[in-house]
C-alpha cells in the first residue's frame, strides 16, 4: 500500500482526491492539509511514502515561505508537485528543489496515479530518525479521544491500563505541539489524521455498543407458525445461539406485543425483522424509528438472514431489495428541496476558537467578558448546531465543515 500525504489550499480539490483514492485499495491518504506550514508536521508524524503538494496557480503570497516549507519535506519524504499553472520562475525555483516529479493537472488523474505507484515501487530506504511519528496506539487514540471517548473508555476498548492510555496522551502532546486534549483533536484534525466520525441512527450506536462478541446470539419471538419455523432452522443450522435478552431481538412477523415496550423499562436492542410479505414504504420508516436495523423477507432467510444478523451486531443497517427501494423513494419524497450551510454567530465562533486554544468554561469567560453561564449556553447550542456531544467532538466537526481556520504548523 502507498501512503500519500497531502497539501492543497482548495478544500474542495483535497476532499474529491482523498475521497477518489479512498476507493483505491493500493493507496491510503494518510493526512491533507491546506497550509504548506503543515505538511512537514503531517510527514513527521505519519511518514508517508509520496507527498502530494497541490499548486492552484503560483508560489502565492510569499514565495520563499512555501518553498522554504517544501525544501524541509525532502528530507522526509518523496515530493510531487501538482500544478495547474505556474510561470517559468515558479517552475525554475521547484526544479532546483530537487523534487522528485513535477506533473501539470492538464495530464489528468491517471497521469498522477502513474507516478504515484512508480514512487512507491521506488521507496526511500532511509528517513530521518525524529523521534515524532505517531505510533500505531497513539493514532488510535487521538482517533478516539476526536470521536469524545474518555481515557477510562479508551483503556477498556484497547484492553490496556488506564495509566497506559494517560501516558501516551501526553506523548501525544507533546508530538504535535500542544498542551490540552481540546487542543491535540483541533491539530490533528487540521492534519487530517483523523476525521470527523459519521454519526449514526441511534439504534446503530446501541448495537455497536452491546456487542463485545465475536458470536451472534438473538432473542427471537413472533407467532408459532411456518415462517418462524424457518427462521429457527437457519439459526439452528448456523449455530446462533437463541435466549431472552439476547443482544439482538429477531422479530418474525411482530405484533403489538413482539416489539420491545418503552414504559416497562424493557432494555433496548436493535431488532431485526423478519417478514412474510414485502413492506410498504410506511411500514419501513415505522419499523426504523422503532429500532429495527434490518429488514429480510422470509424467503430470503436461507440465503439472507445470517449475514443481516451479522451486519446488524456490528453496527450496519440491512434492508432487502424490496424494503431499501421503499425506503429510498420515501427519502425522495420527504427530502428537503435544499440544504442551507451551516452558520455561526460570531459569539460561537469566539467559543469554538477558545476551546480550541484549551479555554476552560472559566477561562473563556474571562478573556471575553462574559458570564460562565453564558459561555455555557453558547458552548451547548453550539454544540447542537455541530452535531457533537463534546469539544473534542465539535473541533472536529467544525473542522470537517469548514467552520475553522486551519493554524499554521512549524518546521525547524
Amino acid at each position: 500500500m502507498i501512503r500519500i500525504a497531502l497539501w492543497s489550499e482548495r478544500r474542495l480539490f483535497a476532499d474529491l482526491f482523498t475521497a477518489d483514492l479512498a476507493a483505491r485499495p493500493e493507496y491510503a491518504v494518510v493526512g491533507a492539509v491546506t497550509d504548506v506550514a503543515d505538511l512537514w508536521t503531517l510527514c513527521a508524524l505519519r511518514e508517508p511514502d509520496v507527498a502530494v503538494a497541490h499548486f492552484d496557480g503560483g508560489l502565492g503570497a510569499d514565495p520563499e515561505r512555501t518553498i522554504a516549507q517544501l525544501r524541509a519535506c525532502l528530507g522526509l519524504v518523496r515530493l510531487v508537485v501538482l500544478y495547474d499553472q505556474l510561470g517559468p520562475p515558479d517552475l525554475c525555483a521547484i526544479e532546483r528543489l530537487g523534487v522528485d516529479t513535477l506533473v501539470p493537472s492538464s495530464r489528468g488523474l491517471d497521469a498522477l496515479l502513474a507516478v504515484l505507484r512508480q514512487c512507491g515501487r521506488e521507496r526511500r530506504g532511509h528517513r530521518r530518525t525524529l523521534g515524532t511519528r505517531l505510533t500505531d496506539v497513539e493514532e488510535r487514540i487521538i482517533d478516539l479521544l476526536a470521536a469524545g471517548h474518555t481515557v477510562a473508555q479508551i483503556a477498556k476498548h484497547l484492553k490496556v491500563s488506564e495509566s497506559r492510555v494517560a501516558n501516551a496522551k501526553h506523548r501525544i502532546y507533546r508530538k504535535l505541539g500542544v498542551d490540552s486534549q481540546a487542543q491535540a483533536v483541533a491539530r490533528a484534525v487540521a492534519l487530517g489524521i483523523v476525521n470527523r466520525p459519521h454519526p449514526q441512527p441511534r439504534a446503530l450506536r446501541r448495537a455497536v455498543a452491546l456487542w463485545d462478541a465475536d458470536d451472534i446470539r438473538v432473542e427471537l419471538r413472533g407467532a408459532d407458525d411456518d415462517a418462524r419455523s424457518r427462521v429457527a432452522a437457519v439459526l439452528r443450522a448456523a449455530s446462533i445461539q437463541v435466549r431472552a435478552g439476547a443482544p439482538l431481538l429477531l422479530l418474525v412477523d411482530p405484533i403489538g406485543t413482539d416489539w420491545p415496550d418503552d414504559a416497562t423499562g424493557e432494555a433496548v436492542r436493535p431488532i431485526v425483522l423478519v417478514l412474510s410479505a414485502a413492506p410498504r414504504r410506511a411500514e419501513v420508516l415505522e419499523a426504523l424509528l422503532r429500532g429495527a436495523v434490518a429488514v429480510v423477507l422470509v424467503d430470503e432467510v436461507a440465503s439472507d438472514l445470517v449475514a443481516a444478523l451479522w451486519l446488524s451486531a456490528h453496527g450496519f443497517v440491512a434492508l432487502d431489495g424490496g424494503a431499501g427501494g421503499a425506503l429510498l423513494e420515501s427519502l425522495r419524497v420527504t427530502a428537503a428541496p435544499t440544504v442551507r450551510p451551516l452558520v455561526l454567530t460570531s459569539r460561537e465562533s469566539d467559543i469554538l476558537r477558545s476551546i480550541a486554544d484549551g479555554h476552560t468554561v472559566r477561562r473563556t469567560a474571562q478573556v471575553l467578558g462574559i458570564a460562565e453561564k453564558t459561555v455555557e449556553n453558547t458552548q451547548a447550542r453550539l454544540f447542537r448546531k455541530l452535531g457533537a456531544r463534546n469539544r473534542p467532538g465539535a473541533l472536529a466537526a467544525a473542522h470537517a465543515l469548514g467552520l475553522m481556520p486551519d493554524r499554521s504548523g512549524a518546521i525547524p
